[in-house]
């Protein structure tokens, strides 16, 4: 489970009325607006980031990350090419935080911006992936 992290931007809220740019619980009330309104799960606060795991009422495997930075006002999804198409679960929250290291990345959020492709894996710290590339060896001409 994990792997390869895909972030994708929700929402920007930078442009929002000054009652949402100044209130963490205002920023989380849109968040829960555009994703219909899971339940918070897990809550996990830092003072760059917010963390959260929401998943649908009477479903626990349905949970899906987010993080919010809020330097930048933004809500980014987090997901993995993994085979946990419906969903994750407390569980595996758990697992993301104590054994892959994942609040490395919540910490500075501003690595959710970048154009590199995060590997999440457990007992190991995030790393940046390296895509290797297969390069056929010239052909001999005779």
């Amino acid at each position: 489970m994990f792997g390869m992290m895909n972030v994708t931007p929700i929402t920007n809220l930078h442009n929002a009325p000054s009652q949402v740019n100044e209130s963490l619980e205002q920023a989380v009330t849109r968040l829960l607006d555009v994703t219909e309104h899971p339940a918070i799960t897990k809550w996990v606060q830092f003072p760059k980031a917010l963390f959260l795991f929401l998943t649908t009422p009477g479903d626990p495997e349905s949970g899906a990350f987010y993080v919010y930075d809020r330097r930048s006002k933004e809500w980014f999804w987090v997901d993995f090419e993994d085979e946990k198409f419906g969903g994750y679960n407390t569980s595996d929250f758990e697992q993301l935080v104590r054994e892959c290291r994942f609040l490395d990345i919540v910490e500075s959020p501003q690595l959710l911006r970048s154009k590199a492709q995060w590997i999440i894996q457990a007992g190991s710290r995030p790393r940046i992936g390296t895509q290797s590339i297969q390069v056929a060896p010239p052909s001999l001409a005779v």
